[in-house]
């Protein structure tokens, strides 16, 4: 009777966090976790129910620049029709040769209203956003950007890798008249054109 009860119970609570996550996905989650039933073999008990675990497996989804731009930009334009891109920047530790990262801040400027927008995106989804107040005019990207892919060939082609990556950020540089991209590392910073010409 209770080996029955503990079936039922462990069912039922599978049920409801399947349930559970498809909920949250409809009704606006872009990614819908992934769940592994791992069974562990514990020979001191031989009722299979008991011995399965139910294990939620957050992955990490690593993106380009360009890919994080895209989804904060659809967000951007919905806080202004204005709303140009001024700056990506790493907002994580991790990034590869590939160019890719798991965290990316992507920030937004409006003339009309002299403010920026700051959205987040982590994991290949956006975190939301912030408005903040600008003191000056800032240049906005107009034309096409070079994705974080060009910087990172460009950088792991010449550099061995071991080098601890501080920053990457793609802004507008005042002394170049133009949009880079710079990865500052610990020996020094790397830099290439960041808008296609």
């Amino acid at each position: 009777m209770i080996t029955i009860k503990k079936t039922i119970f462990l069912s039922s609570l599978l049920a409801m966090l399947i349930t559970g996550f498809f909920l949250g996905y409809l009704l606006g989650n872009t990614k819908l976790p992934v769940v592994k039933t791992l069974y562990v073999d514990n020979p001191s008990n031989n009722n299979e129910s008991e011995n399965a675990a139910t294990k939620i497996i957050s992955e990490e989804t690593k993106i380009t620049a360009k890919e994080a731009f895209n989804l904060a930009n659809a967000e951007a334009l919905l806080w202004t029709d204005d709303a140009y891109l001024s700056e990506i920047s790493l907002a994580s530790k991790e990034f590869d040769a590939t160019g890719l990262s798991n965290g990316w801040k992507v920030i937004f400027y409006s003339e009309k209203s002299n403010k920026f927008y700051e959205i987040l995106i982590k994991d290949g989804e956006s975190r939301g956003g912030k408005e903040k107040d600008s003191e000056k005019n800032i240049q906005t990207l107009k034309g096409e950007m070079v994705d974080s892919v060009k910087i990172a060939k460009s950088f792991f082609s010449s550099h061995t890798g071991k080098e601890d990556i501080i920053n990457l950020k793609m802004y507008y540089s005042d002394s170049a008249k133009k949009f880079i991209w710079t990865i500052f590392y610990s020996g020094g910073s790397h830099t290439i054109d960041a808008e296609l010409r």
